[in-house]
């Protein structure tokens, strides 16, 4: 039977090429050396694949597979590393297989919008074990927020994991049918920032795009940056953010615009 493989992210360094690639209902990783692809081919998905495949040991069964080139030739050891997840899972919540979601619509390399049993939801992931520690922090706040019964950010729906449940290398949120502010909302995002701060979340990054405007409630989005009450500089961020809040109001550079 023929398997079915997709190339789903990449990340390209100088010292290495990372890969995801689904097979079947699988989904692995690949460690390469630079060498071994084409540069022209490195972000064509057919071509990456076509170099993939003529790799040793491509058709054996793992998780990972690194690919070095040695004076001997070439070396591909299965499972030097572990396929990322997320340590702490600060919010109860339930648990999505990421093969089971329906992609909508694209929005960035990690965001998406999906469909679950008919329900549109906005999907965020760690693609490689380096981000994990940005959805590590937007976690801490969103399990914050819960705590406080906020309506400061979109409803935190539940983990999504890869082939299993202790493999969690995302999130899923409601999606929020609102505008993003322009200065005529500046006392609704003052009065929003103020309670978040009271809370005890920096924000990090209040561009008018991480904020959207529904009804008479200002929610953030993107938590990424932010900073929690327990820091030694949490006084001194928060009256920065407030002055970066109401200048990002009048911004009309785009930045941080997603297309959300």
């Amino acid at each position: 039977m023929e398997v079915k493989e997709e190339l789903l992210s990449l990340d390209l360094e100088d010292s290495d090429y990372l890969y995801r690639v689904r097979r079947d209902d699988r989904i692995i990783y690949v460690s390469i050396c630079p060498d071994l692809v084409l540069k022209s081919d490195r972000s064509n998905d057919l071509k990456v694949l076509s170099h993939l495949r003529r790799m040793p040991r491509w058709n054996d069964c793992w998780r990972t597979l690194t690919v070095e080139k040695t004076p001997t030739g070439i070396l591909s050891e299965v499972d030097r590393f572990l396929p990322h997840s997320l340590a702490e899972r600060h919010i109860s919540g339930q648990y999505y297989n990421l093969l089971n979601l329906t992609r909508i619509r694209r929005i960035s390399d990690r965001v998406s919008l999906v469909s679950q049993n008919h329900q549109e939801l906005m999907l965020k992931i760690a693609r490689f074990e380096h981000e994990l520690e940005a959805l590590s922090t937007e976690m801490r706040a969103y399990s914050i927020l819960q705590a406080h019964h906020s309506t400061l950010a979109p409803t935190f729906m539940g983990y999504v994991y890869e082939e299993e449940e202790n493999r969690v290398i995302g999130f899923l949120m409601e999606v929020v049918h609102g505008y993003h502010p322009h200065l005529r909302d500046q006392q609704l995002c003052k009065d929003a920032i103020q309670e978040l701060h009271e809370i005890g979340i920096v924000h990090g990054d209040p561009n008018r795009f991480n904020i959207l405007v529904e009804g008479d409630t200002a929610k953030f989005i993107d938590f990424e940056e932010a900073t929690f009450w327990d820091d030694h500089n949490f006084g001194q961020l928060r009256e920065a953010e407030r002055y970066n809040l109401i200048r990002s109001l009048t911004d009309t550079s785009g930045l941080g615009n997603h297309g959300l």
